[in-house]
């Protein structure tokens, strides 16, 4: 585990400690399925198939 500190001289500043969530549960936390609408084109529902492809692989449990 390492620390980033932001010192000068004798006096810390600030340190901060890593990050302990992997970067997927953090995506599952706040991301979700996307719905489109009959006014989208068809470029755009392409584009919102792929990203709930990636949410529905990295997010399993969720719904």
């Amino acid at each position: 585990m390492t620390f980033t500190c932001a010192a000068a001289g004798f006096f810390v500043f600030a340190c901060t400690a890593p990050d302990s969530v992997p970067a997927a549960a953090r995506f599952c936390e706040t991301a979700a399925l996307v719905r489109y609408s009959a006014q989208d084109t068809a470029e755009t529902r392409r584009q919102l198939r792929v990203l709930n492809a990636k949410y529905r692989a990295v997010c399993p449990d969720q719904k």
